[in-house]
């Protein structure tokens, strides 16, 4: 029939071309529950929607002597910053798992991949990437669409997830240890 031409391959072509946008939504559904429970449940889908995927491929880990010594020199700063501040170990360990691993995991393994690797796969992967955190964080979640740009861009380049799980837990312990108090502060500054 004309004007039927997407849904010539049946439910597997229309799944296939739908399915992460589906994902996004239901990680943005989900999002909106504001439980104690609500990050584990993002955390869950976010590492587990992609591997329903038949027709994603999960990403290779690379084990090239550069990138084990960019993992390396990771590890060692976000080590230092630890050894610096070692009340943030907590937060150290659940940004990595809770967040560094199942976001990067999901919007640039997975998301931005099946989307296309060109820039605009990356802009709007990482305008998801903001809305989602708005709905959790409120508006001062626009703050992680420009390192989210950054870090689509590393992942287009390197295909390297476990650096940019690395980068993404550096970003996080920095932003917390040297600019979370600072816009506090000018935040409730401003709305005086």
């Amino acid at each position: 029939m004309p004007g039927l031409e997407c849904f010539s391959g049946g439910a597997s072509a229309l799944n296939s071309r739908f399915t992460p946008w589906i994902g996004g939504a239901v990680l943005a559904g989900s999002a909106v529950f504001f439980s104690p429970q609500a990050g584990y449940w993002l955390a869950g889908l976010m590492l587990f929607w992609p591997l329903a995927d038949r027709h994603w491929q999960a990403p290779v880990i690379v084990r090239h002597r550069k990138n084990i010594a960019a993992w390396a020199i990771l590890v060692v700063a976000i080590g230092a910053f630890l050894a610096w501040q070692p009340r943030y170990l907590g937060f150290a360990v659940s940004t990595l798992l809770l967040a560094a691993l199942p976001e990067e995991w999901f919007f640039r393994a997975y998301f931005m991949m099946r989307l296309g690797t060109g820039w605009r796969a990356n802009v709007f992967t990482s305008l998801v990437f903001a809305l989602l955190h708005g709905l959790t964080w409120g508006p001062t979640a626009v703050l992680v669409f420009f390192p989210s740009l950054l870090f689509g861009w590393l992942y287009q380049r390197t295909r390297d997830l476990v650096l940019l799980v690395l980068v993404h837990t550096l970003s996080n312990l920095f932003f917390v240890l040297f600019l979370a108090d600072s816009l506090t502060t000018w935040l409730k500054l401003s709305t005086v």
